[in-house]
C-alpha cells in the first residue's frame, strides 16, 4: 500500500502522546513513502517534531523524523534492504528471527498472504510487550486487490483472543486522507465504497499468539484451546448486518409478488418437460 498521510498523522499523534515509546520499528512489506514532503513537514510541525531538512526519500528517513532510529522491513522482493522472508511461514521457526520491536506495521500486506494464521502470528511475535501494531487493510471494495478483505469484527476478535488493548479503530473512504472513527452506523454509511480499515492495537503480554474463535459462536463451542469469552458481538458495535438482503431469501419462496430464482427455475423445468410429453 505504501505510507500515506493518514498513517503519518496516526504515528505522529501516538508518538507525541507517548502512546508509543522506544525507537524501533519493523514493517511487513517494503513500503514506499506516498505522501508529499510538505504534508509530512506540516504533520511534524503540528505534532511538535522538528522539520526534516533532507526530505523523505525512504521509509527509514520518515520514521527517523518521528523518533525511530532502528528501522527494518520484511518483503519477498528484497526492496529497500528488506529481509527476504516468506510471511506464510513462521519467522521464528523457519528463519530463527526473534527480534521484537516497539512499532510493527501491516500496511496493506497481510491481504496478499494466503496463510493468515502465520502472518498474524508473525505480527504478534514481532511486537514487544507494550508495543503497538498498526494494521491498515482493505475492508470493503478493492475488488481483486488481494486474497482477503477484513471486517471490523476481525480485529475485535483478534484483540479479545490475545488480550490486546484496542487503541484506535478508524477507516478511510475511497483512499481519501480523512480518518473516520469506527462505529457500526458510520461504517454502514460508507460500505459501498472502497474502505481502508485502520486498527491500532497494543500488545499487553508476552503470551503466545492465540487464533481467534468467531465470537458469534464461541459460547456454544465445545472445541478446546481457544480463549473463552462472554462478549457477544451480536449486542455490540461489531454485530453483523445485511446490505439490502434478507435471510428469508434463502428459502427460495416468492416474496411481494416477485418470483425468486428458485421458483423461476421450477417453472422453466415444468414447461420444458410438459413440451416433451
Amino acid at each position: 500500500m505504501g505510507i500515506n498521510a493518514e498513517l503519518v498523522r496516526l504515528v505522529a499523534d501516538l508518538r507525541s502522546r507517548e502512546a508509543i515509546t522506544g525507537a524501533s520499528v519493523i514493517e511487513i512489506g517494503a513500503q514506499d513513502v506516498c505522501v508529499a514532503e510538505q504534508v509530512v513537514n506540516q504533520i511534524l510541525v503540528d505534532h511538535r517534531f522538528g522539520l526534516q531538512a533532507n526530505g523523505f526519500s525512504n521509509a527509514a528517513d520518515l520514521y527517523r523524523s518521528l523518533g525511530f532510529d532502528c528501522y527494518k522491513c520484511i518483503d519477498a522482493s528484497g526492496q529497500h534492504g528488506a529481509l527476504v522472508f516468506d510471511l506464510n511461514k513462521d519467522l521464528r521457526e523457519h528463519y530463527g528471527f526473534v527480534e521484537t520491536f516497539d512499532l510493527v506495521t501491516n500496511l496493506g500486506t497481510a491481504e496478499h498472504c494466503f496463510n493468515q494464521f502465520s502472518v498474524f502470528k508473525n505480527l504478534h511475535d514481532l511486537c514487544r510487550p507494550g508495543g503497538i501494531v498498526i494494521h491498515a487493510l482493505p475492508a470493503q471494495g478493492n475488488v481483486n486487490h488481494g486474497f482477503y478483505n477484513y471486517h471490523p469484527r476481525f480485529f475485535g476478535d483478534l484483540a479479545i483472543a490475545n488480550g490486546y488493548e484496542i487503541v484506535d479503530l478508524s477507516f478511510t473512504v475511497d483512499y481519501k486522507s480523512e480518518m473516520m472513527k469506527y462505529s457500526k452506523a458510520e461504517f454502514q454509511r460508507w460500505d459501498s465504497h472502497d474502505i481502508l480499515f485502520y486498527a491500532t492495537l497494543r500488545k499487553i503480554s508476552d503470551a503466545p499468539f492465540c487464533a481467534p474463535f468467531d465470537g458469534m459462536f464461541s459460547s456454544a463451542s465445545q472445541v478446546t484451546g481457544y480463549v473463552a469469552t462472554d462478549i457477544d458481538p451480536l449486542v455490540t458495535e461489531f454485530s453483523p448486518y445485511l446490505k439490502g438482503g434478507d435471510w428469508e431469501n434463502t428459502k427460495g419462496m416468492p416474496k411481494d409478488g416477485i418470483r425468486t430464482s428458485g421458483t423461476l427455475l421450477s417453472e422453466m423445468s415444468r414447461r420444458l418437460f410438459s413440451r416433451k410429453s
